[in-house]
């Protein structure tokens, strides 16, 4: 027994290929016309991944449901206006009539079961996946593809996708059940007579229905770098996006939406941990804005919760969904960096049913910050020195030039010296800590001599700290004629980093090369006298009655 189909209907259905088994079939027999050609030709199908999506893990099964015959050319030399659809065997015919029963698809006198399944399409348009007629279609595929292997039909042929695009060739004409392993069953025609269209529109090209949504989140590298979006996915090392405490940071995630036909509900949740959410996150398809059905912020803005509804994934399906949002780093150290991850949940409508999971695994990024010690002492090392103070300068990014002060853990930038915090060492171990900082270039100058001691020489030099943490110095852009920085020394736990300054007090400690006298002589008084040159070393009372000793 054969079907005689509408081949506008057929077409749409075959071409839209967004539907898990949308012919845009229907109707009743209609006149056969001399036909063009027999059903013996081959033709081949062309499966194609969604917008940034891939082929790569699945595998395709191609069973073949029903031939082509009583081909009718269409009014151009390579258009076909309509054919029937006919049975390949009996234990195919009887797979199929078991599985439209189920589907509910109604039997048909005079018709093999897979003209009751071209038949059972509704109209030429593509329908809402929520549909009666869909969902019996939906159903019917599910069907096919749970019960193939019970049937003893076997696969025309099994091809494993890779890339984003895969044509199956050699195909014998007719309609096809494709099974994705990944992905939700689909029914499709191949183009007729293999170069033939169904009234204009070739057959034979599916966008795969995956039953995942996977997420692609990146932040801005740091303050020098503000344009680099990077896959941070740890702290620590020299891949980490990393800012100062208090700055505001750049982030983004893409993902792909889902096919119309066989999704519901799309949510993305995301959780800032270290961050807070500043302003409205943006959503956008390319340079077009979109709205989601809903987005609420999550407590004392430590995230979001974005709901995207029927109408746009209707609109969007298979389309990249780029996000664009700030947040705030208000707490970041070495041992607990900040993190921001994104989950993604779908409604997928399986059959008659729609199944809400969590899909793929959430995205972290993180945002690193770190912090150092400085360490003040005498000269010779042995004596830790109380009451130095340091102060910072931004030497890149948007804020190089200005100096930073900071409020708690959280930083910010002002416009002068005086308004800079100052970090003093203490009187125990001679260090003062200093956290938060994230990767950049920085100038530190000594602004306080330490308690007791004069001010012959303070010490100014570059810092620069790296994505991973690592803290280097340099003072050949500010001089260290006094050779008092001591190096960087890397703490045994990997906690921080420590920067070594020492300290001249006397003319004595001044070494005798370098030019270092025209340079440092603060708080030495110069007097000239008749015959020579006498130097006044100004000194602490301190120092005074430890040299009269």
């Amino acid at each position: 027994m054969v079907s005689h189909i509408n081949v506008k209907r057929l077409a749409a259905m075959c071409a839209a290929a967004a539907s898990l088994s949308t012919f845009g079939l229907a109707g009743s027999a209609m006149a056969v016309e001399t036909p063009t050609a027999s059903d013996t030709g081959t033709a081949s199908i062309t499966l194609d991944a969604a917008q940034g999506n891939t082929l790569t893990g699945h595998t395709f099964d191609f069973y073949r449901l029903g031939s082509y015959g009583d081909i009718t050319a269409g009014t151009t030399g390579t258009d076909v206006k309509s054919l029937t659809v006919n049975k390949i065997d009996d234990a195919s015919d009887k797979w199929i009539a078991a599985a439209n029963a189920k589907a509910g698809i109604t039997d048909l006198q005079g018709f093999d079961a897979a003209g009751d399944l071209a038949h059972a399409t509704g109209d030429k348009n593509r329908q809402s996946p929520t549909d009666a007629k869909q969902t019996m279609l939906r159903e019917a595929a599910k069907r096919l593809a749970d019960t193939v292997a019970k049937s003893g039909v076997k696969a025309a042929k099994t091809v494993g996708g890779s890339g984003s695009t895969l044509t199956v060739a050699g195909l014998d004409n007719g309609l096809y059940l494709v099974v994705d392993s990944n992905g939700s069953p689909m029914i499709v025609g191949t183009p007729v007579q293999g170069t033939k269209t169904l009234n204009g529109i070739t057959l034979g090209n599916l966008t795969i229905k995956s039953k995942t949504v996977s997420i692609d989140k990146k932040v801005a590298r740091d303050r020098g770098h503000k344009s680099d979006f990077i896959d941070s996915k740890a702290g620590n090392t020299e891949t980490s996006a990393s800012w100062n405490v208090g700055d505001t940071v750049d982030f983004s995630y893409t993902f792909t939406m889902p096919n119309k036909q066989n999704t519901g509900e799309v949510q993305v949740v995301d959780v800032m941990d270290g961050l807070k959410l500043e302003g409205a996150p943006v959503f956008k398809v390319g340079q077009t804005a979109i709205t989601p059905a809903n987005v609420a912020n999550a407590q004392d803005d430590r995230g979001f919760t974005a709901t995207f509804g029927r109408a746009v994934i209707d609109a969007n399906e298979n389309k990249i969904v780029t996000v664009i949002y700030k947040a705030t780093v208000t707490d970041a150290t070495r041992a607990k960096q900040a993190s921001n991850t994104a989950t993604i949940k779908a409604t997928f409508l399986d059959g008659k049913t729609a199944e809400a999971k969590s899909v793929d695994s959430p995205d972290t990024a993180t945002v690193s910050a770190y912090d150092l010690n400085i360490h003040k002492t005498n000269l010779d090392g042995k004596q830790n020195l109380k009451g130095a103070g340091f102060k910072i300068q931004a030497k890149n990014g948007d804020n190089a030039g200005k100096w930073m002060a900071q409020t708690g853990t959280a930083w910010k930038y002002v416009d002068t010296q005086g308004e800079a915090t100052q970090f003093l060492t203490d009187g125990d171990n001679g260090q003062v800590n200093i956290a938060g900082l994230g990767a950049g270039d920085y100038y530190v100058e000594e602004t306080k001599i330490p308690d007791g001691m004069t001010s012959l020489v303070t010490v100014k030099f570059n810092m620069h700290i790296s994505g991973g943490g690592v803290v280097t110095v340099d003072t050949n852009a500010v001089g260290d004629p006094g050779k008092l920085l001591g190096g960087v020394e890397k703490d045994k736990d990997d906690a921080s980093y420590t920067i070594t300054v020492r300290k001249i007090d006397a003319l004595t400690e001044l070494p005798q090369t370098g030019g270092l006298l025209g340079n440092t002589m603060i708080g030495v008084v110069v007097i000239a006298m008749a015959g020579g040159v006498a130097y006044l070393t100004v000194q602490s009372k301190k120092r005074r009655e430890a040299h009269a000793l």
